[in-house]
């Protein structure tokens, strides 16, 4: 005879797939004839953007753009131009048997760039592109499962626990932002656009009903010329956006947010009262994952006094994140140069790789610095810095980097510099346990229960009240009522009474 349970669910997405693909693409440009020859590289710019994403019969497909804004210094030495290069690519994820309804999300990265002068008028560059993908289906997780009322005498069932961090939404929106900003009257007016980044910065997420409103600002990076230096210039710009999200889900512990930029579009403008401005149009697509914790009731074993008990037992995993975490690395480093350095000019710095190693966050950025020398003339420096600092753990994993602080200072020969970044982390760790899926009771098989006698003296070794029960056909709550226990029984005597 089969026992069906009772259950109660719960709709919840679980992580089907995960899966990072790096590719290799090339692309070559040459210098635009009104400029300058090549005389030294001096900087390498990156960005990346998502173009779409789609399902097919064999898995998911992922486009994208890489662009690569090379700086250089001119052969006379004398001022600074640029050439920019735009590759297109695909990332094509094979993936068995996936369902249409499958919520595929993707993060986009650019490991690594490294460019080469053809010659003075020409130039390459190599991407080391990566796309980390998960896929989430929605599906029915039995939350609560017991015995039916009905299961009959002499059915016993072992019911335990845990807290789990489970997946209750998995959805995306587009948004665009549109913003003219004004130029920074203390420094040199732009002339052309050298390169410019996107970054979505989150301060805030709060959850009403099912709406989830998520509060941020994005910050605009611009590296340019000027006609009236000689030497690129940065400057900042920050907008704040919010957006409304519908995630069909009343209750959230955790959110993570991944925004990454679709197109974006800039322009050097001149205004009204003839100042310059930067008119710019941008479109992302926010990726969320929404979590929240459930406590799980289930059934991890039965038996029956009356006859023999068939459990078919059933292996459940869940993966559990945390919070976010924040960690920042610092370095102090003397950069030797060529020439004596008279003056910083521009320095340009990113993360060129991160990872935790036994208990400890690693990180690699590459720094280059354009400077005056101390015959007026321009002369650049690349290095490779590497950062190294506790606060690590295991199976921590890294969700975003950005650069925090840059100080550089002239010292002759030297330049000293204090450099610290920023990591957003999560811990993840999976949770497994075994339950009784099915139970089938033999009752041609029953036991004889009149051989087994009334009450049994037992001293208790290792064994737990529910192991003694089950052993000698009796019940935890019939144990309990005719002993006086307490918490370690180890070593003690107890009666135990048959209980059919």
């Amino acid at each position: 005879m089969e026992i069906s349970f009772e259950n109660k669910t719960v709709n919840i997405y679980r992580e089907v797939h995960h899966q990072t693909k790096r590719i290799q693409e090339s692309a070559e440009s040459v210098v635009p004839d009104t400029d300058d020859d090549i005389g030294k590289l001096a900087s390498v710019h990156t960005g990346v953007m998502l173009k779409s994403k789609d399902l097919t019969s064999r898995g998911v497909t992922v486009t994208g753009e890489a662009t690569a804004s090379l700086l250089y210094i001119t052969e006379d030495q004398s001022k600074v131009s640029f050439v920019r290069l735009t590759k297109s690519f695909s990332l094509e994820y094979e993936i068995p048997e996936i369902q249409q309804d499958t919520v595929a999300q993707v993060e986009l990265s650019i490991i690594n760039c490294e460019a080469r002068v053809v010659n003075p008028r020409k130039v390459s560059v190599t991407f080391e592109l990566a796309g980390e993908l998960s896929c989430y289906r929605q599906e029915s997780l039995v939350t609560d499962t017991c015995l039916p009322q009905d299961s009959g005498e002499g059915l016993h069932a072992k019911y335990e626990s845990c807290e789990l961090m489970l997946v209750n939404a998995a959805c995306e929106k587009t948004f665009g932002i549109n913003e003219q900003f004004s130029f920074p009257g203390g420094k040199p007016a732009p002339s052309r656009l050298v390169s410019q980044a996107v970054e979505f910065l989150v301060s805030d997420k709060q959850l009403i009903g099912t709406k989830l409103i998520i509060k941020g600002s994005a910050l605009v990076s611009l590296c340019y010329l000027s006609e009236e230096v000689n030497y690129p210039v940065k400057t900042e710009f920050s907008t704040p956006f919010s957006q409304i999200i519908d995630i069909a889900e009343e209750g959230m512990d955790n959110c993570w947010l991944n925004i990454e930029l679709t197109s974006a579009y800039f322009d050097i403008i001149n205004t009204i009262s003839n100042d310059k401005a930067l008119d710019c149009e941008i479109h992302a697509v926010i990726q969320l994952v929404s979590r929240r914790r459930r406590s799980i009731g289930y059934v991890a074993d039965i038996y029956s006094n009356r006859m023999p008990v068939s459990c078919d037992m059933q292996s459940c995993q869940f993966s559990m994140v945390s919070g976010i975490q924040k960690l920042k690395l610092s370095a102090d480093e003397r950069i030797n140069v060529t020439e004596d350095c008279s003056d910083v000019l521009s320095a340009f710095v990113s993360l060129s790789g991160y990872s935790m190693e036994q208990g400890k966050l690693k990180a690699e950025l590459g720094i280059d610095i354009l400077y005056r020398d101390a015959n007026s003339l321009l002369s650049s420096v690349h290095r490779v810095i590497n950062m190294e600092g506790e606060g690590a753990r295991e199976n921590m994993k890294i969700c975003s980097a950005r650069m925090a602080d840059v100080y550089l200072r002239p010292d002759g020969q030297f330049i000293d510099g204090h450099i610290s970044a920023e990591f957003q982390c999560m811990v993840s760790d999976s949770v497994e346990f075994k339950k009784v899926g099915a139970v089938e009771l033999d009752e041609e098989a029953a036991f004889d229960t009149g051989k087994y006698p009334s009450v049994t003296l037992v001293r208790v070794g290792k064994e737990s009240l529910w192991e003694l029960a089950k052993t000698y056909h009796s019940s935890i709550e019939g144990i309990r009522a005719m002993n006086e226990l307490e918490e370690d029984i180890s070593g003690k005597l107890l009666l135990i009474p048959k209980a059919l």
